[in-house]
């Protein structure tokens, strides 16, 4: 499938129904990769969502206006879009003003069987092939046992393909020991690694054809 991001989809795209793992290295801008696919995917009538752990849903709306013109996620929120939020929890209930009531809120990203039954849910919505976005992997992996954090990324990837879901679970690559990244590599299908060179954002992918460093 093609995702609005130009090295990608020259390498012909990403293949239906995988898991990816976006590996972020320090400087890379996460959140401009994910919200330029999932920009993308709306703007062609399909459906997503967006597992957020360390981001306010309301705020990756905003940000999308930067990504696309005259984009404005809000406007998909509770339509083709759903929201997975395990980060407004963890500020306190003055914040949970900020919900949508679309939203899918979950106590916190320790919570790993709620965040289990969230994401469910939010595929009973997102049918037909949906896009995910898991942001991310490493706020699991700084409140939660490795092992157990492990165990549920490949369950949810499993669930995931089998709702025929093309899934990018976002990580970023210096937080973690060479154990525990190659670890990810193994329980997703491809890896995309992403990083910032000379003020370019760029990505490689070998599973993709993309065999050195090219701007994104």
């Amino acid at each position: 499938m093609f995702i609005g991001i130009k090295s990608i989809d020259d390498a012909g795209g990403l293949p239906e129904a995988s898991n990816v793992l976006l590996l972020c290295h320090p400087g890379a801008d996460k959140s401009a990769f994910s919200l330029a696919m999932l920009c993308d995917v709306l703007q062609h009538d399909r459906k997503a969502v967006f597992i957020t752990t360390d981001i306010d849903p309301r705020e990756i709306e905003r940000k999308s206006s930067s990504v696309a013109a005259n984009m404005d996620l809000a406007r998909f929120t509770g339509k083709s879009l759903w929201f997975v939020d395990c980060y407004t929890w963890t500020l306190g209930t003055d914040h949970g003003k900020s919900t949508e009531a679309s939203d899918i809120v979950v106590p916190g990203p320790s919570a790993l069987n709620d965040l289990s039954i969230g994401i469910a849910q939010s595929l009973q919505n997102a049918t037909d092939g949906p896009t995910a976005v898991f942001q991310s992997v490493s706020t699991l992996l700084l409140y939660n046992n490795p092992e157990m954090v492990f165990r549920f990324v490949q369950i949810t990837g499993a669930r995931l393909k089998a709702s025929n879901a093309t899934t990018l679970f976002v990580a970023d690559a210096a937080m973690h020991d060479e154990k525990t990244v190659a670890t990810l590599r193994h329980l997703t299908d491809l890896t995309i690694e992403l990083k910032s060179e000379g003020g370019k954002q760029m990505v490689l992918a070998p599973a993709l054809g993309i065999l050195s460093w090219t701007a994104v």
